[in-house]
């Protein structure tokens, strides 16, 4: 095929994964996958490359083992099980590609299954208190951290979820009026939640001076131009893996603060808690975004 000839020809290690990617994409749009699965994967192909060159690994020489040392590095940088099946979800897909192309006999990724059943956790409800101290000792010296103190505060006073974080764009944030447009969705409700006053400020300053700073720096592959976007969390150059990235980064530097703190849905758990004691349930339920749970219901009765 002219694809895998390309391929096969290119020496330069950016074109060369400018075209793994391009041919990855019209395999998918060929397995009529939707457009934001193929946004999501060539993210997580990217992220896979990344690997493979650190490791001086070619993509169609990888075998069982390498995987499998591939799945440890994700959990070394702290990847939630959930999201390491994703990964493998892609990476297996993109080893079905290859097979398709001619490049590889049988896909090494097939017989690889990534354990971790769902379930529900009872986290350790932090205080009050406890939340406020992981927003004001937060650093923020770089513009990064500046970015993702602010981030912090939505998860810490308004209890948004990392796919709402995902979803937000400039034009969401009302300044003047001190306020947040969080979008709803299938599931969920949208709603417009008040800011904390200290929040106006730090999200009048990242706005107006932090996130241009960070659309104006060099992207961190050389491969990359700067972009233009509205997203309101962006990373150098205006660009964006995943919202996880910057949920996770923030986690492990407020775990610092307070090492009993496991994730982002643990402060979102004890953000409802509060909310629980504080609101009726008409307002609970527009400030959480959800329909009352019978858990929920059962504590207003006691209350």
């Amino acid at each position: 095929m002219n694809q895998q000839q390309d391929y096969q020809k290119t020496s330069d290690p950016e074109a060369k994964r400018r075209v793994m990617k391009k041919d990855f994409e019209s395999y998918m749009k060929v397995k009529s996958f939707a457009r934001s699965t193929i946004e999501h994967r060539l993210i997580m192909i990217g992220l896979y490359f990344d690997w493979l060159e650190k490791e001086n690994l070619e993509a169609a020489e990888v075998k069982y083992n390498d995987l499998l040392l591939f799945m440890k590095y994700c959990q070394r940088t702290e990847r939630t099980q959930r999201t390491i099946k994703h990964y493998m979800i892609t990476v297996r897909h993109y080893y079905d590609h290859l097979v398709r192309e001619g490049q590889i006999t049988s896909n090494p990724a097939k017989d690889i299954q990534v354990h971790g059943a769902k379930r529900k956790v009872l986290y350790h409800i932090l205080e009050s208190h406890e939340l406020h101290q992981l927003y004001n000792q937060y650093p923020s010296t770089s513009l990064q951290e500046q970015r993702d103190k602010v981030l912090l505060g939505l998860l810490v006073y308004q209890g948004i979820r990392a796919e709402e974080l995902d979803k937000l764009q400039t034009g969401h944030i009302k300044l003047k009026e001190g306020k947040i447009d969080v979008l709803g969705g299938i599931r969920r409700n949208g709603r417009l939640l008040q800011l904390e006053s200290h929040q106006v400020l730090e999200m009048y300053d990242y706005i107006l001076q932090v996130r241009p700073k960070l659309l104006e720096l060099e992207p961190k592959r050389k491969y990359q131009q700067k972009v233009e976007t509205d997203l309101l969390f962006i990373g150098e150059g205006g660009h964006r893996y995943s919202i996880s990235n910057f949920v996770t980064r923030t986690m492990v530097r407020a775990r610092k603060i307070n090492p009993s703190l496991l994730n982002a849905k643990q402060i979102r758990a004890s953000v409802i808690t509060k909310w629980l004691k504080m609101y009726n349930r008409e307002k609970f339920n527009t400030w959480q975004g959800t329909a009352t749970s019978a858990v929920q219901k059962a504590i207003w009765r006691m209350k």
